[in-house]
């Protein structure tokens, strides 16, 4: 896949538990399922580099900023999309 077509199909891949990988900004970002939390949970983190967030539900995540933009606003500008 190379991108996400809606802002519900993006919260739908975070709460089923795929891996996201996306390239924003030339950086790229990994987005799964949290290592350390119980299967079927919302728990998610996001990396890239050394840098890793973690996150309690989908919501959290689509309210998390990068550069001064929320993710549910970056969705449609991630490159190289894999899930």
């Amino acid at each position: 896949m190379s991108k996400i077509k809606s802002l519900a199909q993006f919260r739908d891949l975070i709460e089923t538990g795929y891996e996201i990988e996306f390239t924003l900004n030339n950086q790229r970002w990994l987005l799964e399922p949290d290592q350390n939390a119980a299967y079927f949970t919302e728990r998610c983190e996001l990396g890239s580099g050394d840098y890793v967030k973690k996150f309690k539900d989908t919501n959290e995540v689509l309210n998390f900023e990068i550069e001064g933009k929320k993710l549910s606003e970056l969705y449609s500008k991630m490159d190289n999309v894999q899930w």
